[in-house]
């Protein structure tokens, strides 16, 4: 079974140009074991590594130090049995936000667009985790339908694989942490455009959606800096 832990970075009000889904794929369950380590372990680490003597009630890309974000991104790009996978709206150029749609119906399809092409790399079933923050309990019946749906119609090879669909609470849940990590590093590249640490994510990366196609703005798919992206990430289309 495929593992998938989403979470996001950004909003879908007006703060802000860029939205961000990120996905955290486990194709092993050792490969999960460790990384859920690595989170729990990092919980009771300082920037410099050394214990605190106080637990982080949640690590958050955003409020973490710099040495401790690619201290943790480091360790996740050199395990095996993960991949990552990433969605970026630039929202002034998104109809659905500018004509008032509902952020239960945009998330839904933005989660689509992401888990589409997730679904197109494996042929397993499916266990995807989804930020109950970002998915509001009315809506998570609409998101697992809309999810199952599309798979099942989008990806014939995929009928007969399960496909589960479920919430949890990133304060609790070690591996969404993580996927707010890579969610965060991916908003920052875009919105500051400040790459580091996307560039150290950059050989995990499967596949990236930038939304919408026509008038997207600050594309990085082919350019990290000066060095071209297309040359460290693997299997895009």
């Amino acid at each position: 079974m495929v593992k998938v832990y989403v979470d996001e970075s950004g909003n879908m009000g007006k703060s802000g140009d860029y939205f961000v889904l990120a996905a955290i794929v486990f194709t092993s369950d050792k490969a999960e074991a460790r990384v859920r380590r690595l989170i729990k372990k990092e919980q009771l680490l300082g920037a410099n590594g050394k214990p605190t003597g106080a637990k982080k009630s949640e690590l958050k890309f955003a409020k973490l130090e710099f040495e401790q974000k690619q201290r943790i991104l480091n360790k996740i790009s050199k395990e095996e049995g993960v991949n990552l996978f990433y969605f970026v709206a630039y929202k002034p150029m998104v109809e659905l936000l500018q004509e008032g749609k509902t952020k239960n119906l945009v998330y839904n399809y933005f989660s689509k667009l992401l888990m589409s092409k997730i679904f197109k790399r494996y042929d397993d079933d499916f266990e995807i985790v989804f930020d109950q923050r970002s998915t509001a309990v009315k809506s998570m019946n609409s998101l697992t339908d809309y999810i199952e749906i599309s798979a099942y119609a989008e990806f014939p090879n995929l009928v007969g694989k399960r496909i589960l669909v479920n919430q949890g609470d990133s304060k609790t849940n070690k591996l969404l942490q993580a996927a707010d990590l890579v969610a965060g590093a991916a908003r920052q590249a875009y919105s500051l455009h400040n790459l580091h640490f996307l560039e150290i994510l950059g050989g995990k990366i499967m596949a990236i959606v930038e939304f919408p196609k026509r008038g997207f703005r600050g594309s990085l798919k082919f350019e990290i800096g000066k060095r071209r992206l297309v040359d460290k990430l693997r299997g895009y289309s």
